[in-house]
């Protein structure tokens, strides 16, 4: 019993999350393919269509006037989720810093406690450095012992830029 509920975890559930996902894509296209075939054509139409069309256009980009997020709203959502530990989890809901991390004991035995640090003043470099889990000491990068490494493009580190660098602007003005 056990290896059929492993099975079905493992399999059949993330299938059908995938399928659910899709479904709704499919009737929207399907929908949109039945409507074109009610639409009277003229062949006419259709051949100047194909007149105006570059073969030799190599561009496969596809431009939109606007995008579902800003840049400042996709990086609220990966600092809040970047495919690991949160950023808040550390760095708190803004950057600001200063969250519980971990308590420790010196050589002396006095408590100590370690806090995130403010990240709201890195620069897009410095931010992507340290996400790629390195610092700077002595003009050098370095691994970091405690900071995650996360695996994000340039385009998503640079949209928690933004987000950081949007909400330091918000609390400076007040």
């Amino acid at each position: 019993m056990v290896l059929y509920q492993k099975i079905f975890i493992t399999e059949v559930i993330p299938t059908l999350k995938l399928l659910l996902l899709f479904l709704p894509i499919f009737l929207f296209s399907a929908n949109e393919a039945l409507l074109e075939l009610e639409e009277p054509t003229d062949v006419d139409d259709n051949i100047s269509l194909i007149d105006n069309i570059d073969i030799n256009d190599t561009n496969d980009t596809v431009e939109t006037q606007e995008s579902f997020l800003s840049s400042v709203e996709y990086g609220e959502m990966l600092y809040a989720n970047p495919r690991g530990i949160s950023c808040s989890k550390c760095h708190g809901e803004m950057g600001k810093g200063g969250q519980k991390i971990a308590k420790y004991y010196d050589k002396e035995k006095n408590p100590k406690i370690l806090k995130g640090v403010d990240i709201r003043e890195y620069s897009l470099e410095d931010l992507s450095a340290s996400l790629k889990n390195q610092y700077r000491e002595n003009g050098r990068r370095k691994r970091h012992k405690i900071m995650p490494i996360y695996y994000l493009i340039d385009d998503e580190v640079e949209a928690i830029y933004n987000y950081l660098q949007h909400n330091n602007e918000k609390e400076k003005k007040g």
